[in-house]
């Protein structure tokens, strides 16, 4: 087992995180390919099966922060599962860490894939948070 764990830190509140995960946007954020990063897909293929997709569960409040399940299938077998957690920081803004444990077969792009998640979860909440 392998444990991969990234963080990123976000100008926005943590409720403003949260709630870009309680939607949609919680899957869709998951990278699809090299080629086509997720901002510059066509609408119509937001809907097709992935090779590998990203189910996150809703955020549970958790003292000032927020904490939400996460599993990432290939197909139908899990290869990762984990928590991200979001607590605010303390020069303003949060902190957004996801831990995920694998059974180590493709560590690289799986981290990979978490980055690049993360990177998108962090664009989308500063939009999100800056539209308001």
């Amino acid at each position: 087992m392998t444990s991969i764990e990234v963080t990123r830190s976000v100008l926005a509140d943590p409720s403003s995180v949260a709630l870009v995960l309680a939607g949609p946007a919680a899957r869709e954020l998951w990278p699809q390919s090299e080629d086509q990063p997720v901002q510059d897909r066509p609408v119509a293929l937001v809907d097709a099966a992935p090779a590998t997709a990203v189910t996150v569960g809703p955020p549970r409040r958790t003292g000032v922060g927020f904490v939400a399940r996460m599993l990432v299938r290939s197909g139908a077998p899990t290869v990762a599962a984990g928590r991200m957690s979001i607590r605010p920081a303390s020069g303003g803004g949060c902190e957004v860490a996801l831990v995920l444990t694998t059974a180590g077969e493709r560590d690289r792009e799986l981290r990979r894939d978490v980055e690049r998640y993360l990177d998108n979860l962090v664009r989308v909440s500063l939009e999100r948070s800056s539209a308001a």
